[in-house]
C-alpha cells in the first residue's frame, strides 16, 4: 500500500496499458479485533488501503467491518469508537466503503446494517452486497436488495444452493448444505435482482466471486459466470 500512495501513477499506468479497470482495493481484516494491538494494525491497514483508493481515483473500497467476541450490542459500542475516525477519512476523500455482508464480520445481518448505519450517520458507507451470505441464512436476498438498494455501492456476484434434502436429513447443524455457486447455477433470481438494481440506479462493477466447488478449473468457472452474466447488459 505505500507504495501504491506513494506512485499512484505506476498502477493507473499498468491499468491503462492492459485495458483493464480496478474496481476497487479492499481489506477484509479486523478493525474492532479484541486484543488492541491487533485492532491499531488492522485500523491502521484499512487507513493505508482506503488512501491507496483515494490516491488511484477509486471510488470506492471494500471491506469488512469487523467483528468483536461478544453480542451484537458490544460490537456496535466497539465500532462507535473506532469508526468514525474511518467515516471522516473517508468523506475526506471522497471514497465510499462498501461492507460486504458476510458473517466474517458483524455486517452480515439488514438488522445489523440498519444499527451500523444509524450509528454514523453518513453515506460514506454502504454494502459490498453478496447475495449467497443472505441465502445461506434463509434471507430473502432480493427484498434486502430492494430495501437498501441506495446503499449498495458494490457487487460480489456469487449464487448460493440450499441443498434441501440434505437439510431435511440432516439439519442446518450439518456442513456443506449450502455451497456457493457460480451465477446462475444458485437459488438466485438475478433477472430480478438487475431489475432492482436499475430501479436504484446502480451503475458501476459487478465482480464475480468464484467460490463454487463443482467447477475445479478457475478460468472455465469466470467464463461461464460472465457468460451468464451478460445477458442482464447491453
Amino acid at each position: 500500500m505505500d507504495e501504491i500512495i506513494r506512485s499512484p501513477k505506476v498502477v493507473k499506468d499498468l491499468v491503462d496499458k492492459y485495458g483493464i479497470i480496478i474496481s476497487a482495493l479492499g481489506f477484509y481484516g479486523n478493525p474492532i479485533h479484541n486484543d488492541p494491538s491487533e485492532r491499531k494494525k488492522h485500523k491502521e491497514h484499512f487507513l493505508k488501503v482506503l488512501e491507496a483508493t483515494y490516491k488511484l481515483e477509486l471510488p470506492v473500497m471494500t471491506g469488512w467491518v469487523g467483528k468483536y467476541q461478544g453480542s451484537i450490542e458490544d460490537n456496535i459500542r466497539e465500532i462507535e469508537k473506532e469508526w468514525p475516525e474511518i467515516i471522516k477519512k473517508a468523506e475526506n476523500y471522497g471514497v465510499k466503503i462498501a461492507i460486504e455482508n458476510c458473517p466474517g464480520n458483524i455486517m452480515y445481518r439488514p438488522d445489523i446494517w440498519e444499527k451500523v448505519f444509524e450509528l454514523l450517520g453518513s453515506k460514506y458507507i454502504g454494502l459490498e452486497f453478496d447475495p449467497s451470505h443472505l441465502i445461506c441464512q434463509f434471507i430473502d436476498a432480493n427484498s434486502v436488495a430492494n430495501r437498501f438498494g441506495d446503499r449498495i455501492y458494490h457487487i460480489h456476484a456469487k449464487d448460493a444452493e440450499i441443498d434441501w434434502e440434505k437439510v431435511s436429513q440432516l439439519g442446518i447443524t450439518a456442513t456443506r448444505w449450502c455451497p456457493h455457486r457460480l451465477p446462475g447455477f444458485g437459488d438466485f433470481d438475478w433477472a430480478k435482482f438487475f431489475t432492482i438494481l436499475k430501479k436504484h440506479g446502480y451503475d458501476y462493477a459487478v465482480s464475480i466471486e468464484h467460490e463454487d466447488p463443482y467447477f475445479k478449473d478457475y478460468k472455465e468457472g469466470l467464463l461461464l459466470a460472465k457468460k451468464f452474466l451478460q445477458q442482464f447488459f447491453p
